[in-house]
């Protein structure tokens, strides 16, 4: 006998022997070990980071820093009730289901039958071992148990198993950025409703001195004291700050349908009653940005789909090896059904088998390509998304930084403001100015009173942004 004749004669039993090997030593796994991607982490942010004594670990309501009662129920019912919420446990649900389905590849299949048949054959039929020559009428029972099991000696399963599960790791990450995103976007619009409030009642307040500075204005018109031009800047003053409140309106309203929407509820009969104070933001501590590939969901979502694309490649490559499998039968077959249960009539087979592709026109190559480009693409996601998160974090620090100071120079503006007002009145009292002077006075302390609170209504948001930024829990 050849050499080429002996190693065609024990290839089968070679890979079989080969398979039970690696599968007794659990260490044939074809296609790379995963490791998660190395990024940069620098050892502290651009932008001025305050120190504070607030701390929220994960997995508890950061939105109680707040101290707003409302805002928490909101927030509550936002998270038992939101579409997207529900959408992403569906997710997470199914993909869990996909995880289950790709294990029990790993366990022997096994399957229980039952047949019954009557058959007559011909007479003059080909090969008629019958003696006597005349056609054949018979009956056919059969029960039996059969059994499948692909022995995965490369690995091909192990890694499908490896991908499915860190797929579904990734839709439990995307179901905790739902969750943030739902929650922070309920303190957003409540916020930008809480702005409106704050502006609306201002307007208001202001109007009523307008009012009755054109009520003034228009009666020394009437007597004849000042020109029709005063009277109309008056009512023009007058007529945009009425417009401006429809504005607001617009702005509230819009906020809290969005809010309701939110809840999982219609925006009919639903509501949130007037308040017309902002409160001051709490202070956040931004940590280090390292702190954020533990914190942020979508960042643990990029790096798990990243595993999930690498365990892929081992699929891809396993296709190149052979797959061996077991196949098992045993039963009872007989003509008659009484007699069916005997030992004598028991029936049994155990087949293995290695299946190995010779020529596939380059698909398998094309496959682990294919595996490769989307584990790069992954990482390169993975890498972005963290990225991203760091300029994320850096954009609401700056903008808190600057809104801060520009809270504060407001602040000094309204008081200026104010200070100018009390001034124009005592002139008008006086007899030293008209009355357009003060309604002019008031438009200067209207203005700067609307951008004060627009501002305080923006590091409001902006500290929920930064929240959102830094996955919803930080140390102090």
């Amino acid at each position: 006998m050849t050499n080429s004749s002996k190693h065609s004669s024990f290839a089968v039993p070679g890979l079989l022997a080969a398979g039970l090997l690696c599968v007794s030593l659990s260490g044939c796994m074809v296609g790379p070990n995963y490791h998660v991607p190395a990024t940069p982490a620098p050892p502290a942010y651009k932008e001025p980071a305050p120190a504070s004594a607030i701390a929220v670990p994960a997995g508890e309501a950061w939105w109680k820093v707040f101290n707003d009662a409302t805002l928490d129920d909101l927030e509550k019912e936002a998270v038992a009730a939101n579409p997207d919420i529900q959408i992403a446990v569906a997710h997470v649900d199914q993909a869990d289901a996909v995880r289950r389905s790709v294990h029990s590849s790993q366990l022997p299949t096994v399957t229980a039958g039952a047949s019954a048949g009557r058959t007559r054959v011909a007479q003059q039929r080909p090969l008629n071992g019958n003696t006597n020559g005349k056609a054949a009428t018979f009956n056919d029972f059969q029960t039996f148990l059969s059994l499948s099991y692909e022995i995965d000696a490369w690995g091909r399963i192990r890694r499908m198993v490896q991908s499915a599960t860190a797929s579904q790791q990734a839709t439990e990450a995307d179901l905790r950025f739902v969750r943030l995103s739902v929650a922070a976007s309920v303190a957003t619009d409540y916020y930008t409703l809480r702005e409106a409030d704050a502006d609306i009642n201002i307007l208001q307040t202001t109007i009523v001195d307008l009012q009755r500075g054109y009520d003034i204005t228009n009666n020394q018109f009437q007597r004849g004291l000042i020109s029709e031009l005063a009277v109309r800047q008056a009512q023009t003053i007058l007529d945009q700050t009425r417009a401006r409140v429809e504005a607001l309106h617009i702005q509230r309203s819009q906020s809290e349908h969005a809010i309701a929407v939110l809840l999982g509820r219609p925006v009919a009969g639903f509501a949130i009653a007037v308040a017309t104070t902002l409160p001051l933001p709490p202070v956040i501590p931004a940590g280090v940005p390292a702190d954020l590939l533990g914190r942020r969901p979508d960042i643990a979502s990029a790096e798990r789909l990243a595993a999930s694309a690498s365990a892929q490649i081992g699929v891809a490559k396993a296709a190149y090896l052979p797959q061996i499998s077991l196949t098992g039968l045993a039963g009872y077959e007989s003509t008659n059904p009484a007699s069916l249960v005997n030992w004598q009539n028991s029936i049994a087979s155990m087949a293995a088998s290695a299946v190995a592709p010779v020529f596939t026109g380059g698909r398998l190559k094309a496959n682990v390509d294919q595996a490769q480009a989307s584990y790069r693409q992954s990482v390169a996601q993975y890498e972005k998304s963290v990225l991203v998160a760091y300029q994320d974090v850096e954009d609401q620090l700056a903008a808190l930084h600057y809104l801060s100071n520009q809270f504060d120079a407001e602040s000094s503006a309204v008081a200026d403001a104010k200070r100018a007002e009390e001034i124009a009145n005592n002139r008008y009292n006086t007899g030293l100015v008209s009355y357009l002077d003060v309604v002019f006075a008031e438009q200067t302390l209207l203005a700067n009173q609307e951008i004060s609170t627009q501002v305080q209504g923006q590091r409001m948001m902006t500290t929920v942004a930064l929240i959102r930024a830094l996955g919803g829990s930080w140390n102090n």
